[in-house]
């Protein structure tokens, strides 16, 4: 699996997607980062659990136009 929060920070600035929106997708996909901590984790300040990347990426895969 490619690293998704390069996807998540193109996501976030070029798509009109809110983080909001892209913790609520995460959250509900299982994730367990509240939205500073997924925050931090999309601009790399903090470094995530494996699977909490995987869940990343499958949310931002939904959100993709």
């Amino acid at each position: 699996m490619n690293d998704p929060r390069q996807k998540a920070r193109d996501l976030l600035e070029h798509d009109n997607v809110t983080l909001e929106r892209l913790w609520i997708k995460y959250w509900s996909e299982g994730g367990t980062a509240d939205r500073l901590e997924l925050d931090a984790y999309v601009h790399e300040a903090l470094k995530p659990h494996p699977f909490e990347l995987t869940l990343l990426d499958w949310a931002v895969d939904d959100l993709l136009p």
